[in-house]
C-alpha cells in the first residue's frame, strides 16, 4: 500500500467514526447526544473536515456491467435517464477500451448519494434485459413477417423500443419507496423536508462533479416512427409490473416481473 493509498484509507476510517457520532448525537439521551457531537466536533476540526465534506462521502458511482461496442441506442439512454429521475441520481454514459475485446464500449454510469446510485443501477439493468428480450422478438417478428412494417426489422425494433420506455415510464417511478415516508412527513411538515433532502442530495452531486469533464449530450435527430411499432411497445411496456421491495440489507430490490 502507497502512502497515499495509506493517508485515504485512514481518512475514510476518520470519515466512519464522524458519521457515527452524528448519528449519535442524535440520541434521545442528552450526555450521549452531547458527547457524540463534541467528538464528531474534535475529529473534524483535528483532520480540518466541515460537514459538506463528510457529506460528501456517500455520493459515488456506479458503472452497469452492461455495456455496448461504440455508443448505446437512443432507447438504451432513454430508460437510464427516466429511471435517474426516479431515484434521484444523475445518468451518464461513459466510454472506454475493453482489452478483451479490443474496442471502444460505453457504459451507462450513475452518480448519486448511496445507496441511490446501487439502487437505480439495479432497476436500470432489471429492466434493461426486459427491454431487450422484447425487442428482439419483435424483432423476429417483423422479419419473418408476421409483424408489418415499412422499416427494416432493426429499425422497427428501435421503435417498439422507445414505445415501451415511453409505457413504462409511470411504474418505474412507483418503484420510489415514498408512501410511508410521504405519510410520515406529511404529519409534521407537508412534504418540505422531503424536498429540501432532495434539494441537498442534487447540491451534493453537483459539487461531486464540480471540476469533472462532462461530454454534452448529443442531440437526438428528430425522425418518423413506425406507427404498428410504437403500439407494439406501448401494450409490451404496459405488460410489465414493477413490484418494489425492501431487502434485508436495508436497500430496496425492484422485484420486476412480466404478465402474460
Amino acid at each position: 500500500m502507497t502512502e497515499q493509498q495509506h493517508d485515504e484509507s485512514k481518512l475514510e476510517r476518520v470519515v466512519r467514526k464522524i458519521k457515527r457520532c452524528l448519528a449519535l448525537s442524535k440520541s434521545s439521551n442528552e450526555n450521549e447526544a452531547a458527547t457524540a457531537m463534541r467528538q464528531a466536533q474534535a475529529l473534524m476540526r483535528e483532520y480540518r473536515l466541515t460537514e459538506i465534506d463528510v457529506r460528501l462521502s456517500d455520493v459515488g458511482e456506479v458503472e452497469s456491467e452492461s455495456s455496448r461496442p461504440k455508443r448505446r441506442p437512443t432507447w438504451d439512454q432513454h430508460l437510464g435517464s427516466i429511471v435517474a429521475e426516479a431515484f434521484g441520481v444523475r445518468p451518464f454514459s461513459r466510454r472506454q477500451w475493453c482489452k478483451a475485446t479490443r474496442r471502444i464500449i460505453e457504459r451507462g454510469l450513475y452518480v448519486g448519494v448511496s445507496p441511490a446510485p446501487q439502487i437505480a443501477m439495479y432497476a436500470y439493468e432489471a429492466l434493461l434485459t426486459k427491454l431487450k428480450a422484447a425487442r428482439r422478438e419483435y424483432v423476429a417478428r417483423v422479419r419473418s413477417g408476421k409483424q408489418r412494417s415499412d422499416y427494416s426489422p432493426e429499425t422497427a425494433g428501435d421503435h417498439f423500443a422507445l414505445a415501451w420506455v415511453s409505457a413504462v415510464y409511470d411504474k418505474i417511478h412507483e418503484l420510489v419507496p415514498r408512501g410511508e415516508e410521504d405519510l410520515a412527513i406529511g404529519l409534521h411538515s407537508t412534504g418540505r423536508d422531503l424536498m429540501a433532502v432532495e434539494a441537498q442530495d442534487q447540491a451534493l452531486i453537483e459539487q461531486f462533479l464540480s471540476g469533472r469533464e462532462i461530454g454534452k449530450a448529443r442531440k437526438s435527430r428528430e425522425v418518423e416512427l413506425d406507427l404498428n411499432a410504437q403500439i407494439a411497445g406501448l401494450l409490451a411496456g404496459q405488460c410489465v409490473e414493477l413490484n418494489p421491495g425492501m431487502a434485508h440489507s436495508g436497500q430496496m430490490a425492484a422485484q420486476i416481473s412480466h404478465s402474460r
